[in-house]
């Protein structure tokens, strides 16, 4: 699938009934979706739903128009790359022996990652970062054999800069 262009961010009424709508509308546009993810709000009573997808500018315009009629949607946004900050965050199991500890740290270093939980011979790290960056880490640890992976999914705010975010979701630095 090519790279998430658009990131639609929709202020929702915190029950099943408003999300089920939401995400009805999200998928009878029959968009290439990257990744959704949903959670609650800094207001009470609300959940924010945010769904990363690949469209043209019409097709994410329509469907925010859509969703702005939807019973239970308080606010739907569309947010382009250049003016906000993606993302995510994922577990990782991997195979650990005691003969690769170093080696699994450095690499978990590298990446800012943090040992979430050790067991014999397992490890469980967590990493945040844009989707790439996830990606690449994920990729750095197949060496020493991946278990589980468990990803959130992108979250997204609307940046506090918004002229200096690069052009592209994929192309985020890493903060």
């Amino acid at each position: 699938m090519a790279e998430p262009t658009h990131a639609l961010s929709v202020l929702l009424d915190d029950d099943v009934f408003a999300l089920n709508r939401a995400v009805g509308v999200v998928r009878r546009r029959n968009l290439p979706i990257a990744s959704i993810a949903v959670g609650p709000s800094h207001i009470p009573g609300a959940s924010r739903l945010t769904v990363m997808m690949q469209t043209d500018d019409a097709g994410a315009d329509r469907m925010v128009k859509q969703l702005q009629k939807t019973y239970g949607v308080r606010e739907a946004e569309l947010l382009r790359a250049a003016d906000a900050v993606a993302r995510e965050v994922a577990l990782v199991r991997v195979h650990a022996p005691a003969e690769v500890h170093q080696e699994l740290t450095e690499v978990a270093e590298l990446f800012k990652a943090e040992l979430v939980d050790e067991g014999p011979d397992v490890f469980v790290l967590q990493v945040t970062g844009a989707a790439w960056f996830i990606l690449s880490f994920i990729r750095a640890l197949e060496r020493f054999g991946i278990i589980e992976v468990a990803r959130s999914g992108a979250v997204v705010v609307r940046s506090a800069a918004p002229t200096s975010r690069p052009s592209s979701f994929a192309a985020e630095t890493v903060l």
